[in-house]
């Protein structure tokens, strides 16, 4: 997307020319990978073309001139009907654009059409196939943000979480997923689904992407951190469920580690705390209960098209006292104090980011055992591809950083993409 925008705005290419490159790799892709909900090729044609027009009349552009980008499906745009998923909600048409959309559009991106995601952002996947293998699961919610920037349909696309909508597809489809952290960036305009876990984020192929779209939602600069100068200091994380994931996953964050540590970093690994031990189940209880408050309309007076998994969830959840949730809380809460006590000694802990390659079939979305109890405590997190598996198919491991340390998360991601990189490349 940056990089992009730079190649228009010095005059390399035009508007349409960037919108018309997206266009035939969706033409070409979308029929067996399935990204879309809906696309208007003439619109986006148009808006680009006026953009061009606008440019050479006052010269005056955004800083994100003529890029094309996806939507999430549940999140508002005036163009596009926002669906969330559902049958019930598809020819829905909101009267504004998200804030996140409209801050988008001010700085003069298009938009190509709104993105796949699963029922309510939950487990009920769409139609999306995983670009690498189309037999495998893109990974949820987000399936269709991460499909088609993985296709290279779209440089930039929005997801979200509140459990692993975000990480788990971009690790899935093998590109970099950007969970902010909780409250970062205005949410009017964004499905709710459990509110204190809810979090905008962004799928791209560069972290400077991320940088730049985070620039704009919430007016911060980009760190600038010469990591020569000043090693990063990064520890693994093993978790309390690391023995239930893949051999691959396990090998990926060792070798991770290694790579960083030959390129200079400082590297080591972290006891899990004991308190730890007990956030999945808190992050299950909280959600469950946060989600049938926020969704008990949709459960009222559309539950015989609503999926059983979702049924489930908000019965669940009905069930769950405000003793038990507020327990939960409390959990989650002390954890939270550990984790920073953590990051005095690390500036980024190194963690699974799936449990390893994408499953095969399209009937789930896979686990999201490894993200949820970091997306509990509302902390950032990135997920940054590392080779591939032995079926071929991308792998990846996630960084975690303090709360609110974004920009200096980015930065270090940044960093550590490029080491990356770079190991593949000798490797190759």
């Amino acid at each position: 997307m940056a990089e992009l925008a730079r190649r228009i705005g010095a005059g390399q290419m035009t508007a349409e020319e960037a919108m018309r490159s997206c266009l035939q790799r969706i033409a070409l892709r979308e029929s067996a990978v399935g990204a879309f909900v809906s696309i208007d090729e003439a619109a986006a044609l148009e808006a680009a073309r006026a953009t061009d027009r606008s440019v050479e009349l006052s010269g005056v552009s955004g800083p994100l001139h003529g890029v094309p980008i996806g939507v999430k499906d549940i999140i508002d745009t005036r163009q596009f009907a926002t669906g969330w998923g559902t049958s019930f909600y598809q020819d829905h048409q909101p009267g504004r654009n998200a804030s996140c959309v409209e801050l988008f559009l001010q700085a003069g991106t298009i938009i190509v059409g709104k993105t796949v995601t699963t029922e309510f952002a939950y487990f009920k996947p769409g139609k999306t196939a995983n670009p690498h293998n189309l037999a495998h699961t893109p990974g949820g919610s987000s399936s269709g943000s991460a499909a088609a920037v993985a296709d290279c349909m779209l440089p930039f696309a929005f997801g979200s979480q509140t459990a692993a909508s975000l990480i788990r597809p971009a690790a899935y489809c093998g590109i970099p997923g950007y969970k902010a952290s909780h409250g970062s960036f205005d949410l009017q305009g964004v499905m709710g689904l459990a509110p204190s876990m809810d979090t905008l984020g962004f799928l791209a192929r560069e972290i400077e992407d991320f940088e730049l779209a985070r620039a704009l939602l919430c007016g911060s600069e980009p760190a600038v951190v010469d990591f020569d100068e000043t090693p990063l200091r990064v520890s693994l994380l093993r978790g309390a469920h690391w023995s239930e994931g893949s051999m691959e996953m396990r090998d990926v964050c060792q070798r991770a580690l290694a790579a960083l540590a030959e390129g200079g970093a400082q590297t080591g690994e972290l006891a899990c705390p004991e308190v730890f031990k007990a956030l999945t189940e808190c992050q299950k209880t909280i959600m469950a209960y946060e989600v049938a408050r926020a969704r008990i309309f949709e459960y009222s007076h559309y539950r015989e098209q609503i999926s059983t998994a979702f049924v489930d969830l908000v019965e669940s959840g009905l069930k769950i006292t405000r003793a038990a949730y507020e327990d939960a809380c409390s959990t989650r809460d002390r954890a939270m104090r550990v984790l920073q006590s953590l990051f005095v000694d690390t500036d980024i802990i190194l963690a699974p980011s799936a449990p390893g390659e994408a499953p095969v079939g399209l009937d789930a979305t896979g686990d999201p055992l490894y993200s949820r109890s970091w997306n509990l405590l509302q902390v950032p997190c990135i997920s940054i591809p590392f080779g591939n598996g032995p079926q071929g198919l991308p792998l990846s491991v996630q960084m975690v950083g303090p709360m609110n340390s974004d920009d200096s998360l980015l930065a270090a991601a940044k960093w550590v993409h490029g080491q990356f990189k770079r190991q593949l490349e000798v490797g190759a």
